[in-house]
């Protein structure tokens, strides 16, 4: 009788321990807002999350409110969560309860928006002064282009935060440091949203008929500020040329359909957040001090980009249902465990040889999830890392080509050599990111360049395509037109 009361309470301990790890540690994540970006970081978590069934998260929006933000940060550190997540609406002014939570042993990782000081143990975010001087570069190009001051218009987030405070201060700085004639700039202030962003570009344009270009602080505001111009009076479309921020999906799309000229990526990087605060938590080493890259988005790699991120949410909703069925699976198993051992409780030995087989029959369960599921995770985990590959590669093929287009030997052995791959691997590689060929994308890219120096100098049109190595002007003339859809004019 001993024996079979030690057996009851040795399968009773392992029946309730296999589900320890799940859920074994819980992140409180505060974010200051709940827009585009930060919806783009959250899906980004919860794939992240997972493949990482210890972990479970709970989610508090401040809706820019510091005050709110401070109190949501206290109720985590009340409720003695085992790692804090802050995205700050306002770095120094959620800085004090960022400091409580650290100094009551609370691990914090800071997203997005940085907090002075060293009370924090982890930082991962974008160089909002560096995304300035990329907005001023862009300015700068099309001023290069102008014999007068190009007239800007700044659209900037909320007064006081962090970005739109760094961003304006690089955009400035740059343009400060430049030569040549300097474009003037006007700012108003879009408070991040489209709404916004529409009202005072509309108020702006109604009062100012000399608008050139538009920089906004992120996609949504300039979309919002496409849409004023589209419907201001002296205005038609194209005549201002329109630059966001973050490369969302919106922001994406806009591009590809004439909206915007371009955006500037911001990276929100969930994912490796979440990694981070699995390394934290399991006491691995990790990065404490993460600046995310910059790069400028134009229309040759926006669609690569938009492509690369659908199928990205596509392996998210996979991983979603491969995590349905394998929670479905363990929930069948702890509510057959809780009624056995009601059964254990109550009677006899012969429950005992059931409580085995159910033992044995969870383990082939676990066996069969581990050999089915993980194999798909990890395929996914592979994929969405050679989507971050594709894109820097697009990258670097755009910057090669654009470099060399006035040069006769631009051609596919050339970009094989200078991107140390073979022929067959430049044929494969280039239609996987652009959907063309090699060859075509290079004639694409000097129509670009064609047309821009049509537009915006007192070249000919013989000069534009001796210049960017057309072999006449009539062959100029007919690929011109069978990208543009009518033939090329010189001004």
């Amino acid at each position: 009788m001993r024996n079979i009361i030690i057996s009851t309470f040795v399968l009773l301990f392992v029946l309730t321990g296999c589900s320890t790890r799940q859920g074994q540690y819980r992140i409180g994540l505060s974010q200051c807002l709940d827009d585009a970006w930060r919806q783009k970081m959250n899906d980004e978590m919860e794939r992240e999350l997972l493949l990482h069934p210890e972990m479970r998260i709970s989610r508090r929006i401040a809706y820019g409110s510091s005050e709110l933000q401070c109190a949501q940060i206290d109720s985590f550190i009340a409720e003695r969560v085992d790692l804090l997540i802050v995205s700050p609406n306002v770095g120094e002014e959620v800085k004090p309860a960022v400091t409580r939570a650290y100094s009551a042993g609370i691990p914090v990782i800071i997203a997005d928006r940085r907090v002075s000081g060293e009370d924090w143990t982890a930082f991962i975010g974008g160089d909002n002064y560096r995304v300035g001087q990329l907005m001023a570069d862009w300015v700068l190009s099309i001023q290069s282009t102008q014999k007068q001051a190009l007239h800007v218009l700044e659209v900037a987030g909320l007064p006081g935060s962090t970005p739109a405070t760094l961003r304006h201060q690089g955009m400035a700085d740059r343009i400060a440091q430049s030569g040549g004639i300097h474009p003037e700039v006007a700012s108003v202030m879009g408070a991040w949203y489209k709404e916004d962003a529409y009202r005072v570009v509309a108020d702006y344009l109604r009062s100012h008929k000399d608008v050139d270009a538009i920089v906004a602080h992120n996609d949504l505001m300039a979309i919002g500020a496409a849409e004023a111009v589209r419907d201001s009076k002296g205005y038609g479309k194209g005549s201002v040329r329109i630059m966001g921020v973050d490369g969302i999906t919106l922001g994406l799309e806009a591009i590809l359909d004439g909206t915007i000229e371009c955006s500037a990526t911001y990276p929100s990087r969930g994912d490796m957040i979440i990694e981070t605060a699995a390394h934290i938590l399991s006491r691995e080493p990790f990065v404490r001090d993460t600046i995310l890259e910059t790069i400028l988005i134009d229309a040759s790699i926006a669609n690569p980009m938009l492509m690369q991120y659908r199928a990205r949410m596509h392996d998210f909703e996979t991983l979603h249902i491969v995590q349905l069925q394998s929670e479905s699976r363990w929930q069948q198993i702890r509510y057959g465990r809780i009624v056995i051992v009601l059964i254990i409780v109550g009677v006899s030995f012969l429950f005992l040889i059931i409580l085995a087989f159910l033992f044995y029959s969870q383990g082939s369960i676990k066996k069969e999830i581990k050999r089915d599921i993980l194999p798909q995770l990890e395929e996914v985990q592979e994929a969405i890392q050679l989507s971050h590959r594709d894109v820097a590669f697009g990258e670097r093929l755009k910057q090669i080509v654009d470099d060399h287009l006035t040069d006769p030997k631009l051609n596919v052995e050339f970009l094989g050599s200078a991107l140390a791959l073979s022929r067959t691997q430049i044929f494969r590689r280039v239609k996987a990111i652009t959907g063309k060929g090699p060859l075509d994308y290079i004639r694409e890219r000097r129509l670009v360049r064609a047309d821009e120096l049509l537009r915006t100098t007192d070249m000919t049109i013989q000069q534009v395509a001796l210049e960017l190595c057309f072999s006449s002007p009539g062959y100029f003339s007919k690929c011109y037109k069978e990208y543009f859809g009518h033939l090329p004019s010189a001004r």
